[in-house]
C-alpha cells in the first residue's frame, strides 16, 4: 500500500467517516475513495487531492502531509527519453494544460485511458456538444496516458483546417513531415510514423468528416498507432469507438461555477439567496463547462443574483435537432456579450474574421477603432474570457477566441461588416509580411519563420479576400512575400496551389515575375523541371527594358539551382554564371549566399574536387555573413559532404551536427533528409557503425515520407557503399535492429544521435 494510500485512510478512519460518505462530501464516487486506498489509483490529479482535504477538514499541516504522500510521475532521462520520441513542431513535446483545475473528470478520464488499451479499436473519438469540454477531456487523457506511447503524443488542431483535403497535410505537418508534393500523402505519414506506438489527438474534427477514410486507412497501416479525436459527431468507421463527453451533473457544475467565480476576484456570500441564484444559473447553463466559465466570469463582475435578473429566457432559434445543451450554450454566449460595452462587442464580431488567431494589429485593423478604443475593447474581452491571450510567438503577443466563441461571433456579424474586417485583416497581414520578409532573409529568419507560421489560417484569409475582390496585384506580392516561409515549414503544395490559382489573372509585369518566382521557388524540390522552366521565364521578364534588378537575380539563382536539381549540367553552368554576377551586383547577401550554394551544387555534379572544396567554403562565408538559420545549415551540409569526399570525417561531423542543430532552431525539415544521409556516412567512417545504421534507418523514413530520392549523384554513391558496410561491421540481425530504431527516432533523438557523432570525431 502507498503512503497516500495509508494516510487517506487513516484520516479517514480518524473522522469515522466511511468511505461512501467521504466520496460524498467529496463529491467523487465511492469507487474512486477505494481505488485510491487500496492503492490501485497511484497519482490522483490535484484537484481530487484538494477536494478530499476538504472533505475531510484537514487542518494545514494535514493537509501538507496527504500532498507530499502523492507519488511524483517519473522524470527520469529515460522516461523523457521515451515520452519525446517523436516531438511538435515547435520542438517542445509537452501538452498544453488546461488554463484552470478541471472538475468532475476523474472517472471518465481513467476510463479511457483503460479503453485506449484495447488494439482492436485505434481510433476514439470524444463527441459531445460545444463547449461541454471534449478537448480538455482528451489533453488530460493523452497527459495521462503518456506511458503507453513510448513514441509520444502529437496535438493536432483542425478548427482553422479549411477542407477534408489538408487534415492529413496537418497531419504531416504535426509530425514533421514536410509537403513536398508526395502524391501519396497518407502513405508517406505512413511510412514514416511505421511501428511506432504513437498517439495522435485529432482536436475539432466535426467540420472535416469526409476525413474518415483517410483516418481509416491511416490507421489499417499504422498497426501500433492509436488516435483520440474530438468532435461534435464520430467519423462513422469500423476502427472508432465513440465516448460521449455528457455535460457535469448540477453539484459538479455549482463547484465549477463558484471555483472559477473566486478565480475571476468575485465573492460569493453565504447567502441562500445567492446560492438558489447560482444553482439557477447553473441549470441555464445545462452542465456546459464553457458556458459555466462564461456565466461565473460575468457573475464575477455584477453578481449572480445581479446576472440572473439581466437574463430574459432566449428565444429558441437554434436548429431543432441539435440538444438542447448547444441552444443553452448559444444562449449564454448571448446573455455574456450583453454584458459587454458597445464596442467590445463589435470587435467581437470583427474578430471571427481572424482564423488560428490574432496580434494587436490584427485587431486594431478590423475593429474600425481608434486605437485607444480598440485597446479598452480588447481588454474587455480578455476580462470576460471571450478572448484568450495566448502568450508570445516570435516576439509577439498573439490572442485568439474560442472556436466556439469565434463561430458564435461570426453570426452577429453581417456581410459588409464581415468584409470590411477582412479588408483590415488583409491590410495588416500584407503589412506584417513587408516588415518581415528582410527577417525572412537575414539573422531574424526564426523569428519570422514562428510568427509568420502562427499567422498561417489568417493569411489563407487574406489571400482569398485578395482574389475575391480581384486585388490580383497585391496576392502575388504576398506570395512573393512569404514563398521561402511555406516551403521551409512543409506548405510548399498549398502555395503552389495557390500560384496556380493566380497565373491565369490579369497581372502588371512586376506582379508576374514576382508569380512566378514564388512558384519555383515553392516547386523546387517537388518539380525542379517545371520549377526552372518557370524562373527562366521570369528571367527573360525580369531583363526586359525596365530592368527589376532584385528579381531578375532572384530568378536566375532558383534557375541556376533548380537546373543542378534537374540535372542539366550545361544550364546550370550558364545559369549559376549569371547568378553570381547579378548577385555580386546588386549586393544582396541573401542572394549571394544562394548562388554560392549553387556553385557548389555544380562542382558537386561535375565532380571536380578542389572546386568543390572551395565553392564549399565560399558558401558557407556568405551564409554565417548573412546569418539566416536555413541558408547556413544547408551551406554547412554542403561543406561536410566537401569534408567527407576529402576525407576529413571528423570535420564533417561537427559540420553537420551545427546543420542539424540549426534546422531544429529553424523547424526544417526541407533539408533535414540530406543532412542525415551525409552524417550517417561519416558516423560508418569513423568507426560507429550503429549511430550510422540508426541514420540511415532515419535517412531511409524522411526519404519515403518527404517523397525524396537521394539520387545526387555523389552522395548517391557513398550512401549506397556505407550502408553495406555498416550492414558488415554490425551483422546483419544487428544493423536491422539498429535501422528499425532510426526509422522510430523522433527529432529529438536525431539531435542525440548527431551530438554524439560530433562528440566522438572531437577526440
Amino acid at each position: 500500500m502507498s503512503d497516500f494510500a495509508e494516510l487517506l485512510r487513516r484520516y479517514r478512519t480518524a473522522r469515522s467517516l466511511t468511505q461512501e460518505e467521504l466520496a460524498t462530501r467529496a463529491r467523487i464516487t465511492q469507487k474512486a475513495v477505494g481505488a485510491l486506498e487500496r492503492g490501485e489509483r497511484r497519482r490522483p490529479y490535484p484537484h481530487t487531492v484538494r477536494a478530499l482535504a476538504d472533505a475531510l477538514g484537514l487542518d494545514d499541516d494535514e493537509r501538507a502531509r496527504l500532498v507530499a504522500a502523492v507519488p511524483r510521475s517519473e522524470t527520469s532521462t529515460a522516461a523523457r527519453a521515451r515520452s519525446s520520441r517523436l516531438v511538435q513542431i515547435p520542438t517542445d513535446d509537452r501538452l498544453p494544460a488546461p488554463a484552470s483545475p478541471v472538475i468532475g473528470r476523474d472517472d471518465q478520464v481513467e476510463a479511457i485511458v483503460g479503453a485506449l488499451r484495447v488494439p482492436s479499436r485505434p481510433v476514439m473519438t470524444l463527441t459531445g456538444p460545444g463547449g461541454v469540454g471534449k478537448t480538455t477531456l482528451a489533453l488530460l487523457v493523452a497527459a495521462a496516458a503518456r506511458e503507453q506511447f513510448p513514441a509520444g503524443t502529437v496535438l493536432v488542431e483542425l478548427a482553422d483546417i479549411r477542407s477534408a483535403d489538408d487534415v492529413v497535410p496537418a497531419i504531416a505537418g504535426a509530425l514533421g513531415v514536410p509537403d513536398t508534393g508526395t502524391a501519396d500523402l497518407i502513405g508517406a505519414v505512413a511510412s514514416f510514423v511505421g511501428n511506432r506506438r504513437l498517439l495522435l489527438v485529432l482536436d475539432n474534427i466535426e467540420h472535416v468528416l469526409s476525413c474518415a477514410s483517410a483516418v481509416a486507412t491511416l490507421v489499417s497501416t499504422c498497426p501500433a498507432l492509436t488516435i483520440l479525436s474530438t468532435g461534435r459527431t464520430p467519423m462513422r468507421i469500423r476502427a472508432e469507438r465513440e465516448v460521449r463527453v455528457a455535460p457535469l451533473d448540477h453539484d459538479t457544475s455549482v463547484r465549477l461555477f463558484r471555483e472559477r467565480m473566486n478565480a475571476r476576484g468575485g465573492t460569493v456570500a453565504e447567502d441562500q439567496r445567492d446560492a438558489d441564484a447560482i444553482a439557477q444559473l447553473c441549470r441555464h447553463a445545462d452542465g456546459l463547462p464553457l458556458a459555466l466559465e462564461l456565466a461565473a466570469t460575468a457573475a464575477s463582475r455584477i453578481g449572480p443574483r445581479t446576472l440572473l435578473q439581466t437574463m430574459d429566457a432566449p428565444p429558441d432559434i437554434a436548429p431543432h435537432d441539435l440538444p438542447t445543451r448547444q441552444r443553452s450554450i448559444t444562449a449564454t454566449l448571448d446573455w455574456s456579450t450583453r454584458l459587454l460595452t458597445d464596442p467590445a462587442r463589435r470587435l467581437l464580431a470583427r474578430l471571427s474574421v481572424c482564423v488560428g488567431g490574432f496580434t494587436w494589429p490584427d485587431a486594431l485593423a478590423v475593429s474600425g477603432l481608434i486605437a485607444a478604443h480598440a485597446t479598452r475593447a480588447l481588454t474587455e474581452l480578455v476580462e470576460h474570457s471571450l478572448v484568450i491571450h495566448v502568450g508570445d510567438i516570435g516576439d509577439e503577443e498573439r490572442f485568439r477566441l474560442l472556436e466556439p466563441i469565434r463561430q458564435h461571433a461570426a453570426e452577429h456579424l453581417d456581410h459588409d461588416q464581415a468584409d470590411d474586417a477582412r479588408t483590415g485583416l488583409t491590410n495588416s497581414v500584407l503589412a506584417t509580411a513587408r516588415v518581415l520578409a528582410s527577417d525572412l532573409h537575414g539573422a531574424g529568419q526564426v523569428t519570422a519563420l514562428h510568427r509568420l507560421e502562427a499567422g498561417l489560417g489568417n493569411l489563407r484569409v487574406v489571400l482569398d479576400q485578395l482574389i475575391e475582390h480581384d486585388r490580383d496585384d497585391d496576392a502575388a506580392e504576398l506570395l512573393w512575400l512569404v514563398w521561402l516561409h511555406l516551403a521551409i515549414r512543409g506548405h510548399a503544395r498549398e502555395g503552389s496551389t495557390w500560384a496556380a490559382r493566380l497565373h491565369p489573372r490579369p497581372l502588371t509585369l512586376q506582379s508576374r515575375i514576382r508569380l512566378l518566382v514564388a512558384w519555383a521557388g515553392l516547386e523546387h524540390l517537388t518539380a525542379p523541371t517545371d520549377a526552372c522552366r518557370r524562373s527562366r521565364q521570369a528571367l527573360d521578364l525580369a531583363t526586359g527594358d525596365d530592368e527589376d534588378e532584385l528579381l531578375a537575380t532572384q530568378a536566375a539563382t532558383l534557375a541556376a539551382s533548380t537546373a543542378v536539381f534537374s540535372r542539366d549540367l550545361p544550364l546550370a553552368r550558364e545559369l549559376v554564371d549569371e547568378a553570381n554576377r547579378r548577385a555580386d551586383t546588386l549586393g544582396d547577401p541573401y542572394w549571394i549566399t544562394h548562388a554560392r550554394m549553387a556553385t557548389t551544387q555544380i562542382a558537386l555534379l561535375a565532380g571536380h574536387a578542389p572546386d568543390i572544396e572551395q565553392a564549399a567554403r565560399d558558401a558557407e562565408t556568405a551564409a554565417r555573413h548573412l546569418g539566416s538559420a536555413f541558408e547556413t545549415g544547408a551551406a554547412l551540409n554542403l561543406r561536410a559532404v566537401a569534408a567527407q569526399l576529402g576525407g576529413r570525417n571528423d570535420e564533417a561531423a561537427g559540420l553537420l551536427g551545427e546543420a542539424i542543430d540549426l534546422a531544429v532552431a529553424a523547424v526544417n525539415s526541407w533539408t533535414l533528409t540530406y543532412m542525415l544521409s551525409t552524417l550517417a556516412v561519416v558516423a560508418v567512417r569513423l568507426g560507429d557503425p550503429d549511430a550510422g545504421a540508426r541514420l540511415f534507418g532515419a535517412w531511409s523514413a524522411y526519404a519515403n515520407a518527404h517523397g525524396v530520392v537521394e539520387d545526387f549523384p555523389t552522395t548517391h554513391e557513398l550512401v549506397t557503399r556505407d550502408i553495406d558496410q555498416a550492414r558488415r561491421d554490425l551483422g546483419s540481425a544487428a544493423f536491422d535492429v539498429a535501422w528499425r530504431s532510426g526509422r522510430e527516432a523522433g527529432m529529438a533523438e536525431l539531435v542525440e544521435i548527431a551530438r554524439k557523432v560530433r562528440d566522438q570525431a572531437s577526440h
